[in-house]
């Protein structure tokens, strides 16, 4: 294969090429190639990521490291030892599995029955089944900061993902998800509290 330079090829071009000329190109420092091959993939590799993980944002700090990774080591790729698909979904396996191990050491998971819950309880306060328990659960979200609590809400009652969430508000979304976590942290404490009394 002839490859053009970098600066000669438009984006409808390298649309057009496999998968291992595209390697060729982020060889060659062409980053629209990289793009490109991210367009293809990254939602294969958020599918895996987000089955080990189990948490949509960390399946998407997976997404973003597995490409990373890739970019590192483009050079190692050898098309004729295996297809591009293969390698990166070996990345976001391997990936994903450090980062659940991550999450496991950090006990992460022990609180997912709590979140499942307050995804449950916010559905079934709609029908009015469970006040003490909307009202417990208001009173919780008190405590929080104005900015938690909303970020909280759109998480859990509006389904929003951090990066729509981050553009509502204006922010990235590495602090929607450090708020996210922070907000969490806080409810725990105080359900914690509520156990011991």
């Amino acid at each position: 294969m002839s490859l053009s330079k970098p600066c000669d090829l438009h984006s409808d071009d390298l649309r057009k090429l496999s998968d291992e000329e595209l390697m060729q190109y982020v060889k060659l420092g062409h980053h629209d190639a990289l793009t490109i091959l991210f367009d293809r993939y990254h939602r294969l590799v958020f599918d895996v990521a987000v089955r080990i993980v189990r948490d949509a944002s960390e399946a998407e700090e997976v997404v973003q490291t597995v490409f990373l990774d890739i970019f590192r080591a483009m050079a190692n790729f050898d098309s004729r030892k295996g297809i591009l698909k293969v390698w990166i979904l070996q990345y976001a396996y391997h990936r994903a599995l450090h980062r659940k191990r991550h999450l496991v050491s950090n006990h992460f998971y022990r609180w997912e029955n709590l979140e499942a819950a307050i995804e449950v309880g916010s559905a079934r306060a709609l029908w009015g089944e469970l006040p003490e328990a909307v009202r417990l659960a208001d009173e919780m979200l008190g405590n929080l900061k104005p900015r938690q609590r909303a970020i909280l809400e759109m998480t859990y009652y509006e389904g929003l993902t951090a990066e729509e969430i981050a553009v509502k508000l204006n922010e990235s979304p590495h602090v929607v998800r450090h708020d996210l976590r922070r907000g969490l942290a806080i409810l725990r404490g105080l359900i914690g509290n509520i156990h011991e009394e």
